[in-house]
């Protein structure tokens, strides 16, 4: 991979539209979508998008459902996380995580995917923008972070830029637009926040084991 491209990590829950954002920002199919709950992605997956002079290599990650999955499917969901994050430590490292959300209201599950990709993966070092999908319907589409903000503030979801968008594109012409806008919006978000020298992470043998204590840790709880 180029040392030009900056990689961008697409995280959240199933179904919450972070398949069809990738398809937004390439302007065509590039990931398989499902308007059910079942996983179109079972294994991160890369995407090349240029935009604007800039390419980046878009990961769509594996939706975390904790519940759904069961313990043993949630935890190769944690280790496909982890197998990326080392992935990118020898190709550029990690420029921006970008939170995928369905309008809606913020649950628990929200709190839990931010810890561990910015939190836990991450280390609070990695740039992070929220992007809210699902807003097709709504005549003022940011006006729905006005009115949830103070919910992620109390789940401890803190970030650095968002954008409300649709990545529906429907048959008239409000839709056309709409779908033109948030394209542009979340393109510009990325362009906006990602770092100038991708985070590489933990390096070296203690790194690893401090992974493995922390899955450890992980699955005792769940048990």
């Amino acid at each position: 991979m180029s040392s030009s491209t900056k990689n961008v990590i697409i995280f959240g829950q199933t179904g919450s539209g972070k398949s069809s954002v990738v398809n937004l920002m390439a302007r065509r199919e590039r990931a398989r979508t499902s308007n059910g709950i079942e996983r179109c992605t079972l294994h991160w997956r890369r995407h090349l998008i240029a935009y604007d002079g800039w390419v980046f290599g878009v990961f769509d990650t594996v939706g975390l459902e904790e519940y759904e999955l069961g313990v043993d499917g949630y935890l190769d969901s944690i280790k496909d996380a982890y197998s990326l994050i080392a992935k990118l430590r020898n190709e550029g490292g990690i420029h921006l995580l970008m939170f995928c959300v369905r309008a809606g209201r913020p649950t628990a599950a929200i709190r839990e995917n931010y810890q561990l990709f910015y939190e836990k993966l991450c280390k609070k070092k990695v740039p992070i923008v929220l992007v809210i999908t699902g807003l097709e319907e709504e005549r003022d589409m940011d006006h729905w972070w006005t009115s949830a903000k103070s919910i992620f503030d109390r789940y401890g979801v803190v970030v650095d830029g968002h954008a409300c968008i649709t990545a529906l594109c429907g048959p008239d012409q409000r839709y056309q637009q709409r779908y033109n806008e948030s394209r542009r919006l979340v393109c510009d978000l990325v362009a906006q926040h990602c770092m100038d020298d991708g985070y590489k992470g933990d390096n070296g043998h203690e790194g690893g084991k401090r992974r493995f204590r922390w899955l450890m840790w992980f699955r005792c709880l769940m048990g």
